[in-house]
């Protein structure tokens, strides 16, 4: 394949596309349709089932803000449990708290973490650090079986909220009362879960009901804005839940020239309701 155009269609009236010099892999695995592309000006790019997971260039900015934002919150941080996050952009940014003993990744599916080794290896690199357990399979069944085992958790999944469903009746076995129970039981004292939700100005019917449900579930709820290039808007929203953490970040215990994108006032920012976000919330 050379020169090809590769469209992203987000709904019936709004999508996207970019410049694709070759396809590296495509696999149909036994859950997804995976992709990587390489394109001209922005590095290499993964698709899954037709949707950009992954661009070189710019995935520093969704990594960072997933991982450094909760562990500001959590503060003394030892052990972490990542669900999803097979491309492995999460763990190589966990991986450079020297303090952190202990990172399980609990992926579904091999094949993500197999291609993003193979074209990613700069984002893949932390996979290899000896503190990583890999665990291939069910996320949420490995959640099920922990007891107080982590200080934070990180859901990097694909969206768990959109508007093809009702979100009273949730497919996502990633949003079920009973997977945030399962988290409840999983954490530490004081501890802390991010988990990426989906698009503020596409979904915000479905959000809006999704987020007065988890803010129910939670004592402790916030919406994290994300800026995320190349996904639809190029803003996205993320969940931070606790059961006994204010959620107010504290320092971010790593050099600055270990983070591209994140800092203090950025981790506080991101977390700071606008007003749509507390109209969604039924809090103005």
């Amino acid at each position: 394949m050379a020169g090809s155009r590769v469209y992203e269609e987000h709904d019936a009236s709004f999508g996207s596309y970019f410049e694709a010099v070759k396809e590296l892999e495509r696999q149909e695995s036994a859950f997804q349709d995976i992709h990587v592309f390489e394109t001209e000006l922005h590095g290499r790019i993964m698709m899954i089932d037709g949707l950009t997971m992954l661009t070189e260039h710019t995935h520093y900015v969704y990594h960072e803000l997933m991982t450094h934002v909760p562990i500001a919150c959590a503060g003394q941080v030892r052990s972490v449990l990542v669900i999803g996050g097979g491309d492995g952009g999460t763990v190589t940014e966990l991986v450079k708290y020297p303090g952190i003993e202990r990172i399980v990744l609990a992926e579904l599916d091999g094949a993500v973490v197999d291609m993003s080794r193979r074209w990613f290896p700069e984002v893949a690199a932390g996979l290899d650090d000896p503190r990583v357990e890999i665990r291939i399979g069910d996320g949420a069944a490995y959640l099920a079986s922990q007891d107080a085992a982590f200080d934070v958790v990180i859901i990097d999944s694909t969206d768990i909220c959109d508007e093809t469903g009702d979100i009273t009746d949730v497919a996502s076995p990633l949003a079920t009362d009973a997977f945030y129970a399962d988290l409840k039981k999983a954490l530490r004292p004081g501890g802390v879960v991010s988990q990426v939700l989906g698009s503020l100005v596409f979904y915000q019917s479905s959000l809006a009901k999704l987020l007065r449900r988890l803010d129910g579930l939670w004592p402790q709820m916030r919406v994290m804005r994300m800026s995320t290039p190349f996904y639809i808007t190029g803003e996205w929203a993320a969940g931070v839940y606790s059961v006994d953490n204010a959620l107010e970040p504290g320092a971010i215990s790593l050099p600055e020239d270990q983070l591209r994108y994140v800092n203090d006032a950025m981790a506080r920012a991101c977390l700071t309701p606008t007003n749509d976000i507390k109209r969604l919330l039924g809090r103005d």
